[in-house]
């Protein structure tokens, strides 16, 4: 009898290991090609870094980045033309919100919901930009990035640049992450949100430089919340990724160290989570390498993994998609860009939808005045299979 009962106490500790082991395989999940109401483009506005989450009422709310097509006035500086079209974002963008019945939508927008003030005192004086709508408890969180204007800003080395390239740093090296939190979504849509005075993380140009973008929250094991976080070395330097702690997802967080730290992992825009069925973390990331070690291609959607959320490495099956779009009816296309994912999941942490922001063509260039759909940028929702 004893020994029958330790087979079976053998037999279940197999069975967790199993369960527990890197097997996740979202390339097998990917859908072969999607419908035309599964794309969210706007005639008027470039569409970016969305983020999705499903509410009490039953339906899908997105919250995304968007800024205006065309050329820029010159009221607050003159040499605001070097934001006209695509790199606009860096200035103009704002936090949207649009609404679906549906996971896959159509979506439609319904209003901007956090724009930047202009207010020379404030951290986030401009561009609003890289959110990602999370839910914590019984509150909704709502991170971002943004950026004011550092007119002092200069090359430690003293190194001469185009005027464009400098300015264009002014505003750049003064991007900083922040959230703004609400008891409900329609508390967050209307404005009934507390806002925190102070970034929740910026660089500290001892560890972290220059900027701190692409935060991608989550709550692991331990009951902590998990940020990761690109940074980038100094004077312009190659980019660099965080993980960083709090006990709040509304409180500063402190840095547990450097990730993906070889060129052959290089990596941006990751979206975070912890897996509770196989016990570790995974990251959906842009792969910004050459070396295929993450997928076959620069610029394409990868995973990667952790079992404590500070050493990482490719997941078994790393690749998540190539660069490539094939609508219903259309002949497959490659993309310029496919970035910005986003995975939809619901309450027991099922893997519903990943979204991304994609363009056919590079958007910073063509016709400015008249942006046609090629050199437009949009929204992709990618529903996943139940495998």
């Amino acid at each position: 009898m004893k020994s029958c009962c330790y087979f079976f106490i053998f037999l279940f500790l197999c069975g967790t290991r199993l369960y527990a082991q890197d097997n996740l395989d979202l390339q097998s999940r990917m859908p072969k090609e999607v419908g035309a109401r599964q794309l969210f483009v706007a005639d008027s506005f470039y569409n970016w870094c969305s983020s999705v989450i499903k509410g009490p009422d039953g339906r899908y709310h997105m919250f995304y980045s968007r800024w205006s097509h065309g050329k820029r006035a010159l009221d607050d500086d003159p040499m605001n033309g070097i934001f006209n079209g695509f790199s606009g974002w860096l200035k103009y963008s704002e936090i949207a919100y649009a609404v679906a019945d549906q996971a896959t939508g159509p979506y439609r927008y319904v209003k901007t919901i956090l724009k930047g003030e202009g207010d020379s005192r404030s951290w986030d004086r401009y561009t609003m930009h890289n959110p990602q709508i999370r839910k914590f408890g019984n509150q909704y969180y709502l991170y971002y990035i943004s950026n004011s204007f550092d007119p002092a800003f200069h090359f430690s080395d003293n190194r001469k640049v185009g005027k464009d390239w400098l300015h264009w740093l002014k505003y750049n090296c003064t991007q900083k992450i922040g959230v703004v939190k609400a008891a409900s979504i329609k508390d967050l849509v209307e404005g009934r949100y507390k806002k925190l005075p102070q970034p929740l993380m910026q660089p500290d140009n001892e560890h972290t430089f220059e900027v701190t973008t692409n935060p991608s929250v989550t709550q692991g094991p331990d009951g902590r919340y998990y940020m990761m976080f690109k940074s980038r070395k100094p004077n312009v330097g190659h980019m660099t990724m965080w993980m960083a702690v709090s006990e709040q997802p509304d409180q500063p967080f402190r840095l547990l160290g450097q990730v993906f730290t070889t060129a052959d992992l290089a990596c941006e825009d990751p979206y975070l989570w912890y897996d509770r069925g196989r016990k570790r973390f995974y990251a959906i990331v842009k792969y910004y390498s050459n070396d295929k070690v993450l997928a076959p291609q620069f610029g394409a959607l990868a995973l990667v993994t952790s079992e404590d959320g500070l050493h990482w490495q490719a997941a078994k099956h790393s690749l998540v998609s190539m660069r490539t779009l094939k609508i219903k009816g259309r002949p497959a296309t490659e993309l310029t860009h496919l970035e910005r994912p986003f995975l939809l999941q619901d309450n027991r942490g099922n893997l519903q939808a990943l979204f991304a922001a994609a363009s056919i063509k590079e958007p910073g260039k063509g016709d400015v005045l008249h942006t046609d759909f090629d050199h437009n940028s949009f929204i992709i929702c990618f529903p996943l299979s139940g495998k």
